[in-house]
């Protein structure tokens, strides 16, 4: 396995799509969201965004910063960062034609695969997904592809650990995709629990001298108060990230804004407040990957 990659600008990739419910999980609607839940849910995403601004603002390189949103509350967003250099991607479920509509720099697809599942199942979506990367490719949009595989009982007994099980299954889902001409711009993956393997799924991923960017995912739970402070989990990532040659940054999840948009909708802090908490959380990832990309012996 060779990689000819090059250490590039930190690059950060917030995901602002459906991973949170906003209706039910900070607006607490039940039933059908009327035309005014919609515009409050479409408004907290644009305090989001806000909060990404000021990030930039106060000293984040717009290059090293994407924003992955929904093409219907996330919308204004991906016209906004657009509108300002900033990355955006977003999913096909939006729509082809809505995805080339908003212009986005990047599809993102959030994917579980098992590369030992039966052969027809993977064929049918290996082709749609090499359709869809080469689509892509004319339109000038590359892919962002979210990897994870669950292993089988079987493959489990086979690699001896769930873990182990799960890292070999990423690094050959990875291959199977290389090799059935799905070429994606930035593969994702979480590496808790695998972190040995990180280095050898960013090698597999800039395999003969594909320029891919790899990205870590972090602040994927977001149940847990992180406000400004970062958890041990994304401080643990974001050192991982760093200090590993070929990966470039990191997937941020839900995590770094859920409880600033839960406080401002419940009166417990006003927009402004928001917004920095959600750029001082932002800032401190960068400051540490920065930090700790310095600091390490690989670079």
């Amino acid at each position: 396995m060779t990689s000819s990659i090059k250490e590039r600008l930190p690059f950060f990739v917030l995901t602002l799509d459906e991973r949170v419910d906003l209706y039910a999980d900070v607006l607490a609607i039940t039933g059908k969201p009327s035309s005014a839940n919609h515009e409050q849910a479409a408004d907290l995403k644009r305090v989001v965004f806000e909060g990404v601004r000021t990030a930039v603002k106060l000293g984040i390189p717009r290059s090293s910063v994407a924003i992955w949103a929904d093409g219907d509350l996330g919308e204004s967003v991906l016209l906004r960062a657009k509108a300002m250099s900033i990355g955006t991607s977003a999913s096909p479920g939006s729509g082809l034609e809505t995805v080339k509509h908003l212009f986005v720099d990047y599809i993102g697809i959030q994917l579980s695969f098992n590369p030992d599942s039966p052969l027809n199942t993977r064929e049918q979506l290996l082709k749609q997904l090499e359709g869809l990367s080469g689509s892509s490719r004319e339109g000038s949009i590359p892919l962002i592809v979210e990897l994870d595989s669950t292993p089988t009982p079987a493959q489990i007994d086979n690699f001896g650990d769930s873990m182990k099980a799960r890292a070999n299954l990423l690094v050959k889902s990875i291959e199977q995709f290389q090799d059935a001409g799905v070429n994606s711009g930035l593969w994702a993956f979480d590496s808790k629990g695998i972190e040995s393997y990180t280095a050898t799924l960013a090698a597999q991923a800039h395999i003969d001298g594909r320029q891919s960017k790899v990205l870590l995912s972090t602040s994927n739970d977001f149940l847990t108060r992180n406000v400004n402070d970062l958890t041990a989990d994304e401080k643990h990532i974001t050192r991982l990230a760093a200090q590993t040659h070929g990966v470039d940054g990191l997937l941020i999840g839900p995590g770094a804004y859920y409880h600033q948009l839960v406080d401002f909708h419940k009166g417990r802090i006003s927009r402004d407040e928001a917004i920095l908490s959600i750029s001082n959380h932002l800032i401190n990832m960068s400051e540490l990957f920065e930090k700790s990309r310095a600091a390490s012996p690989v670079f």
